[in-house]
């Protein structure tokens, strides 16, 4: 007989599958982040800004941009159908944690419209693994069933999957298990397609460690759209919380269920769309050796800057010598994430271990330094400590000085074109980011027996119609020259920043045409469904 705990965790994973299936499949044109649709609207928008601005004077300049926009855009539309293309229930490959029962899983797929071949079920445990397959083979139903640690699976085969249900039935971190590696290994690997849906199920927060010091080392970093209501209340600045660790760890601890819901809602999108590019960016020699330091003298400078004192008198000096991330936190959130980690919790911590992940020599922590440092292009010059220049080879340094986009002194749009832009385009080419719907994201949360669970559907598009339209950064300035291009990519922003906004604020910052609250609007959150209230 099934009991009620039973029932309810069938009617998540039933949703859940429901609303990934669908989303890549019946909705798939509505969960690109980039839309052909919007794409003419964003760029007839801002075409018409440009072309009021240069005035009915340069009829001669209007009509051949005109005429080189049209054949760019009918080009590129070509080019994001090559990359957006349709696919069925049937097509869609799955993967998903076995257990003892993996029938259950498999039902609710097949019933959804996914073919058997198309099915992974992956089992750790030797026991369950033998519980398993004896339940698969007295059914008679042939899937792939492998036994093997999930995250080795990730790291060593070459399979992509559309989705990938991943019920930890943990919390996110555990010293026990390692939710967060496997979550790691699925981007760094890129075991995800083109579009496609990570189903996420983890724990609430076990007594293993203080979670509040866990969150409040990311919510210190963060304002607006990525921090819980209750933060309002604490009433505080990122500098002031940095500041005021202890008390605002404590405060996060009295509010926990509304600080872990959103930090689950918000963290792993932003693994996906700009830690692991990140680190897949700074780990390239190539890149390293092209476009930054080589790597002894590119470890040599991020040792510097981390270790960097501040031995002075006055004010001014004060001013002069502290580190700009330190006065500005919100501004380079992952870099004093890091920072916050190192200085609070213990050596050998779940996320200490995890920035510390080793790729060709280069950390976690040292490429969200590497990053954060990059996007902050601008202030190289504004006379703060930065030490931007510092970790630029000469060709990225010059090229980047020289790019701007065409309109950015002129004012036409709501959000000035800034430096970072050209960054995280660098870094789309070489991270390859996985960026997650804000529309498209579901959560739901319920009690199993005696523990609560927190459930997500994030669903990702890797934009290449976007990253790979450029070419890479030695032939920039050719690529740059042609208006129209510009147009195009500037259109491909808006919109992933609209759709991507409310889970990840620091993606493309200062790249709307069109306000947010204008006509143009912006995907908004859902909020979390409690299925227990549900069926009250």
């Amino acid at each position: 007989m099934q009991t009620y705990n039973q029932n309810i965790k069938n009617e998540a994973r039933e949703k859940l599958v429901k609303h990934a299936i669908q989303t890549l499949t019946s909705e798939r044109t509505d969960s690109f982040l980039v839309s052909k649709e919007h794409f003419i609207k964003i760029t007839d928008y801002f075409n018409s800004l440009f072309f009021r601005f240069i005035g009915s004077k340069s009829f001669e300049f209007i009509n051949e941009y005109n005429w080189l926009f049209f054949g760019g855009k009918n080009s590129w539309f070509e080019f994001y159908d090559s990359k957006c293309k349709p696919k069925l229930a049937s097509e869609l490959k799955v993967l998903y944690l076995s257990g003892p029962e993996p029938y259950n899983d498999i039902d609710i797929l097949c019933n959804n419209g996914i073919r058997l071949e198309n099915i992974w079920a992956i089992e750790s445990d030797k026991k369950i693994y033998e519980q398993a397959l004896k339940s698969l083979i007295e059914a008679k139903i042939q899937i792939k069933i492998h036994r093997g640690s999930l995250a080795e699976f990730f790291e060593l085969t070459n399979h992509e999957f559309d989705i990938v249900y991943f019920d930890a039935c943990t919390p996110i971190l555990s010293p026990q298990q390692s939710p967060l590696e496997i979550i790691k290994q699925i981007f760094l690997n890129k075991r995800l397609t083109g579009l496609s849906a990570l189903i996420t199920n983890f724990a609430e927060p076990g007594d293993n460690y203080n979670w509040g010091d866990i969150l409040a080392t990311w919510f210190a970093t963060k304002e607006f759209y990525e921090v819980p209501p209750e933060d309002d209340q604490f009433g505080m600045s990122s500098l002031e919380k940095s500041g005021a660790f202890s008390s605002y760890s404590n405060y996060i601890n009295q509010h926990l269920d509304s600080y872990y819901d959103t930090f689950l809602t918000h963290f792993i999108p932003t693994i996906a769309s700009e830690i692991i590019p990140m680190w897949q960016l700074s780990s390239l020699g190539s890149v390293q050796t092209n476009h930054l330091l080589n790597e002894q003298s590119l470890q040599k400078e991020l040792e510097s800057i981390k270790t960097h004192k501040i031995n002075t008198k006055t004010t001014k000096e004060l001013i002069d010598e502290i580190q700009h991330y330190l006065l500005a936190i919100d501004a380079y959130p992952l870099l004093n994430w890091a920072r916050l980690i190192n200085e609070h919790l213990p050596k050998d911590h779940t996320l200490r271990r995890f920035i510390n992940s080793t790729r060709k020599k280069m950390t976690i922590e040292d490429a969200l330094y590497i990053g954060s440092l990059l996007k902050r292009f601008e202030e190289a010059d504004t006379g703060f400590k930065t030490f931007i220049h510092n970790i630029c080879g000469e060709k990225l340094k010059d090229t980047i000085t020289k790019l701007d986009f065409f309109d950015r002194y002129m004012n036409l749009t709501c959000d000035i074109p800034m430096k970072n832009l050209l960054i995280e385009l660098l870094m789309g080419i070489y991270g390859h980011p996985y960026i997650a719907h804000a529309g498209k994201t579901m959560g739901l949360k319920y009690k199993a027996k005696d523990t609560w669970m927190y459930s997500n559907v994030f669903v990702f598009d890797q934009c290449r119609y976007l990253y790979d339209f450029l070419p890479t950064l030695d032939l920039w300035e050719s690529f740059f020259e042609n208006y129209p291009n510009q147009t195009i990519i500037r259109g491909c922003i808006d919109e992933i920043r609209r759709n991507h906004l409310y889970l990840n604020n620091s993606l493309f910052k200062w790249g709307f045409i069109e306000d947010v609250h204008g006509q143009f609007g912006s995907s908004q959150l859902s909020e979390r469904v409690n299925l227990n209230n549900q069926n009250k």
